[in-house]
């Protein structure tokens, strides 16, 4: 059915004189009449009645005036939500995340999405890194929170997200706690809580390469798949273990933190999306305009700090 004689329809309908429907719609009354009339034979009765210059809505006109202005609101409806799609403010987004990216400012990057897209679905999926990179292969998210460096496909694009260094982590009765700075070597007899290596971790590895850099091995006692699992068998005097800086401004109660003095790489974050994606679905572009917002804000913010403490 022909929107376009649903409109005239409705708006011959409302003012009951052709002349006036064809001002509304910005056509020519015999456009109006014309479309009217092939309306008439496409439903197969009358709308309205013609006595003389006078226009009335026969019985059957009045019953589908009603589903006539429904038709055109759903349908109006309908067209606003392609838009809005297509604008990135409806849809649907799927974000993986490592769960540090729970202490890297993502509750923040998803504050400031939320209120620049209400509309759109955002589910998540917290997911270690190699179940990311293949969720991102096969479409199961949209979009992942992952470390740096992880292997992907070239057809997906990545973004910094954040980056941090390491301290160390220890029971709040530790023989070390209160220690500003420490060694990795003066932990190689100390039982570590660490990430199980079947999850391929990152963070495990940088890690384990830099304990073997200080002449030792970790000895893991025991093992869990969440940050902060790993922060809480610390603050019960299970182990102790290495951690972004992150951490510190969460974990507080019960864990002592020092600052490494043995070189260790920066933990980072990276966003990573399939390039292919943005076209059909422009939410992803909207995430990250708002993590390039962050990102900046956070900078500005480091660098007012750091000018603070040298000034």
């Amino acid at each position: 059915m022909d929107l376009r004689r649903i409109r005239y329809f409705v708006a011959v309908a409302e003012e009951l004189h052709f002349g006036r429907a064809a001002d509304k719609v910005n056509v020519v009354q015999s456009a109006v009449s014309r479309q009217i009339k092939l309306l008439e034979e496409e439903l197969g009765f009358t709308l309205f009645t013609r006595i003389g210059q006078k226009v009335g809505l026969t019985i059957p006109g009045e019953i589908f005036l009603p589903e006539a202005n429904a038709i055109l609101q759903r349908a109006d409806e309908g067209l606003e939500r392609v838009r809005a799609s297509a604008r990135g403010t409806v849809g649907r987004l799927t974000i993986g995340f490592a769960d540090v990216a729970l202490w890297a400012g993502l509750p923040s990057i998803l504050r400031e999405f939320r209120s620049q897209a209400p509309s759109i679905d955002l589910q998540l999926r917290q997911l270690d890194r190699m179940s990311q990179v293949e969720a991102l292969n096969t479409t199961g998210i949209d979009v992942a929170i992952i470390p740096s460096p992880t292997p992907l496909d070239g057809d997906i694009c990545t973004e910094p997200l954040a980056a941090t260094s390491f301290v160390a982590a220890l029971p709040q009765q530790h023989r070390l706690a209160g220690r500003r700075d420490i060694a990795l070597r003066e932990l190689a007899s100390e039982p570590f809580v660490l990430f199980p290596t079947r999850m391929r971790a990152r963070m495990l590895e940088i890690i384990v390469a830099a304990c073997s850099a200080a002449g030792f091995m970790p000895r893991v006692t025991q093992e869990a798949e969440q940050v902060h699992t790993l922060m809480s068998l610390v603050n019960a005097g299970l182990g102790v273990t290495i951690a972004p800086e992150w951490v510190t401004e969460y974990f507080c109660t019960g864990v002592c933190y020092a600052n490494l003095i043995d070189p260790m790489p920066s933990y980072e974050l990276l966003i990573a999306w399939r390039a292919e994606a943005t076209s059909s679905n422009v939410a992803i572009n909207q995430f990250r305009r708002v993590v390039t917002m962050d990102r900046s804000q956070s900078d500005a913010r480091r660098r007012s700090v750091e000018h603070t403490m040298t000034g």
